[in-house]
């Protein structure tokens, strides 16, 4: 009973990376990435916002107000027949700007980094743009928050590697894990991209084999006399 839980609990060792949580960086956590865009910033741009800059509790610009800078500033590039940037901001309502979050996110880093209005271009009077960027910051965040959406994740399993180095903390075993496994496919020189880790009813049977056999080296009895049981699916069974 003991070496059969065991092999039942070493069997779902190659879940243990198998998680569906997302890896994917937040559409929000935009520090790092404009950092870089504002160091590769031309000396002859404007001034780049600060990205430590705190936001205003209370905008002195409401966000009606800041449309009309949009479609007066911006649209004059950003429109449906030019589509500078491959970006068109006709009709683009900073209220309504997390219904268009990737458009709102493009503006808010050429905004931080001060790539836009482009040099020689009009540019708003005063905190104008700054109030522009931390209003959208403040609508894109928000909708955000109040519905996360944390992406998706293709399935992974672990490589026969990793299964080796689990064995070998879980119960100080060192097994070769080739013994059972067929080799990881490489995807791009690396054998641990979840692309190339596919899952067939063969490797499956393969992990249940090496569970099996490394159980019985755990805690098996190696005076037992071996024997072989087969259970047989009903016909009707797929």
């Amino acid at each position: 009973m003991r070496t059969f839980a065991l092999s039942a609990a070493v069997a779902g060792i190659w879940l243990l990376t198998g998680t569906f949580a997302d890896t994917r960086p937040s559409a929000f956590d935009r520090e790092a990435g404009l950092g870089r865009a504002a160091a590769v910033r031309p000396a002859a741009m404007a001034p780049a916002i600060p990205i430590d800059r705190a936001p205003s509790v209370s905008p002195s610009i409401p966000a009606a107000s800041l449309t009309d800078v949009v479609q007066r500033y911006c649209v004059t590039c950003h429109n449906d027949q030019l589509l500078t940037g491959t970006v068109s901001l006709q009709g683009f309502d900073v209220e309504r700007a997390a219904e268009q979050a990737p458009t709102a996110e493009r503006m808010i880093r050429k905004l931080r980094a001060g790539m836009m209005p482009p040099p020689g271009m009009p540019r708003p009077a005063g905190d104008t743009l700054a109030e522009l960027v931390e209003t959208l910051e403040s609508i894109v965040d928000r909708a955000a928050a109040a519905a996360p959406n944390l992406g998706m994740r293709r399935f992974q399993r672990i490589t026969r590697v990793e299964y080796g180095r689990v064995i070998h903390d879980l119960l100080a075993l060192d097994v070769d894990a080739g013994k059972w496994l067929a080799p990881d496919i490489l995807v791009g020189a690396f054998d641990n991209a979840s692309a190339g880790q596919p899952l067939s009813t063969t490797l499956l049977a393969s992990y249940m084999t090496a569970a099996s056999e490394v159980s019985w080296l755990a805690i098996g009895n190696p005076e037992a006399a071996s024997a072989t049981t087969k259970y047989r699916s009903p016909a009707e069974v797929s």
